[in-house]
């Protein structure tokens, strides 16, 4: 490729709304622009970038007999009701109606659609099992676009389903994706983590997620010193949770040895630690039509865990926290002054306050908390169950020592789903015995943008994007000096470019009739791994200059030999 005849597009300056390190590079290296919010042109640079992620996934799809096909974008509504995930998407779904007054959404993912499909055109078991991918753009309508390509309106992304006869070939393929997954990550030269996740609105009872280290990231990872233990943060459990289900009687408190207990004392002004404080949030689930309140106790300076609320109580739509005003307007109150004592809603506590003594509530009147309260003494024992995040303070369930915690970003999704649309769906094929049963289903998914964002988060520097080789734009650029006042630089430029090309080496030169300065910042920018310079006295002695990106360390090579070097070192990377 010459420049001339590209779109180099890049920018001197940092947009002032992209405020991540992603998005920043992204943007002045000219891969994307933004239209409106979550939504973005991708340019030249940063489909070269896609289709070479494509490529490498494609190619562990075809190891484990994966078929391609294309799905449209648009699906019925019905489908999403049969299926019952319409309320559970809410305000994420984007729907239209066509001239017909059908009702469609444009599809934020495919189990409803790729069920329907293989349920009408599969009848025997001796069809399966099956895997069929696709790389297709999805659509979701996040109330808060973020972080550049990371959360978007419009996105891509490879998801593929598996069906089967039973569980045990689920789980087979299942292992399949598993490892297909980490090879794709590792030859993106990618830092990630494997870490066991919720299944969320998807279904099912296992999944995985690999997740890519980033300090910009809007996931958390724990895991434990050794990483024999590592879970999404929504899954994450602690030593103490392990040993309170496995010995609940152990954290209950022994009142016979709360010391210097005193009447509880009824206090408008407290100085106390958040550790020794009890904080109840009130939340809104709905069943069939019938809402209800319930209150969740946790200690002061912990957070509440929606995922794992969610598995404690079903909801046909999302769990509601209610807010200061919906607060106000149930109880009179003020949300700081909630407590249990005298609360007429449901409760449930997490473990942590189960040993708490001592402790500090609201008073359930504005203004006003009530000190030194205890369980048994002053209120019953609630329902407990583990409801909070973990934190560093927290023992790994290994016992391998305290927990860590890290950002990261959600580059892939494997979830083992069963039945469960082929259930509602009513997808049948016919066993060895002529009976009829559910397929059971696998669903596996990349985020193709997502994935461009984490490398630049992992590879970059003050000068731009440093890109593996594998998924540059271009793995190698000309830089000729003063090529137009030059015709030996101009031959020799051009020579080299076109043997680069015979052997399957992704090139450009640069041929604008620019200031070197310029050429060089542009292509730091772009973040080519493998730059040559010539000029007119490093041609007179039959050399150019070599520079890997990576390193900056600039080599003189015989104009002779430099093909073979650079071929030799993309091969090895």
């Amino acid at each position: 490729m010459l420049t001339s005849q590209y779109l180099l597009f890049t920018l001197k300056d940092t947009p002032y709304d992209a405020k991540i390190i992603s998005h920043q590079l992204m943007l002045r290296s000219g891969m994307i622009r933004k239209t409106s919010s979550g939504v973005y042109i991708w340019l030249p640079t940063g489909i070269r970038v896609l289709n070479k992620i494509k490529k490498i996934i494609k190619k562990e799809m075809k190891k484990i007999n994966a078929l391609e096909i294309s799905m449209p974008i648009m699906q019925s509504k019905n489908l999403w009701e049969n299926s019952g995930r319409l309320n559970l998407f809410g305000e994420e779904l984007l729907k239209f109606s066509d001239r017909h007054k059908n009702q469609f959404i444009l599809g934020p993912t495919n189990e409803e659609m790729i069920t329907y499909f293989i349920g009408s055109e599969i009848n025997s078991y001796k069809e399966l099992p099956l895997i069929i991918y696709q790389i297709q753009n999805k659509f979701r309508d996040e109330i808060r676009p973020r972080f550049g390509i990371i959360r978007t309106r419009e996105f891509n992304m490879k998801d593929a389903y598996s069906f089967h006869c039973d569980q045990s070939c689920l789980e087979n393929t299942y292992n399949k994706f598993y490892i297909a997954y980490i090879n794709i990550f590792k030859k993106m030269n990618l830092d990630f983590c494997v870490v066991k996740a919720d299944s969320g609105s998807m279904g099912g009872n296992i999944s995985h997620e690999f997740q890519a280290f980033s300090k910009n990231g809007e996931d958390e990872i724990v895991f434990s010193k050794n990483k024999s233990y590592s879970s999404n943060i929504n899954m994450a459990q602690s030593l103490d949770t392990i040993n309170f289900f496995k010995n609940p009687n152990q954290y209950q408190v022994d009142i016979k040895n709360i010391k210097n207990k005193k009447s509880i004392i009824f206090s408008k002004k407290i100085n106390i630690p958040l550790k020794n404080q009890i904080k109840t949030v009130l939340i809104r689930i709905q069943n069939q039509n019938i809402q209800s309140i319930i209150a969740l106790l946790i200690r002061g300076d912990h957070e509440l865990n929606l995922f794992k609320i969610e598995k404690i109580h079903t909801s046909d739509k999302p769990i509601i926290l209610l807010d200061e005003k919906e607060i106000f307007l149930l109880t009179g109150l003020k949300k700081k002054f909630l407590g249990p004592l005298g609360l007429k809603f449901p409760i449930i506590a997490d473990i942590s306050v189960c040993k708490m003594k001592n402790f500090t509530i609201g008073a359930n009147n504005n203004n006003y908390f009530f000190v030194n309260v205890n369980w048994h003494i002053d209120l019953p024992m609630p329902t407990i169950k583990d409801i909070r995040k973990v934190t560093e303070d927290d023992l790994s369930p290994d016992g391998s020592g305290y927990l860590n915690i890290k950002k990261s970003i959600e580059i892939g999704h494997i979830f083992q789903i069963g039945q469960k649309y082929s259930k509602k769906i009513q997808s049948f094929v016919t066993t060895k015995n002529s009976k009829k049963i559910n397929t059971y289903m696998g669903c596996y998914g990349i985020g193709i943008n997502r994935i461009t964002a984490a490398i630049i988060e992992q590879n970059h520097d003050n000068h731009g994007i440093i890109w593996p080789s594998i998924i540059a734009p271009f793995e190698v650029v000309i830089l000729p000096i003063n090529m137009h006042q030059s015709n030996k630089i101009q031959e020799i430029s051009h020579i080299l470019y076109q043997d680069f090309k015979k052997i399957g080496i992704d090139i450009i030169l640069d041929d604008r009739n620019i200031r070197p300065g310029v050429m060089f910042h542009d292509m730091d920018l772009i973040g080519i791994p493998h730059r040559i310079i010539i000029s007119e006295n490093l041609i007179k002695n039959n050399n150019v200059e070599y520079s890997e990106r990576k390193h900056k360390k600039n080599i003189l090579i015989n104009l002779k030999d430099i093909i073979n070097y650079i071929y030799q070192k993309i091969m090895q990377s």
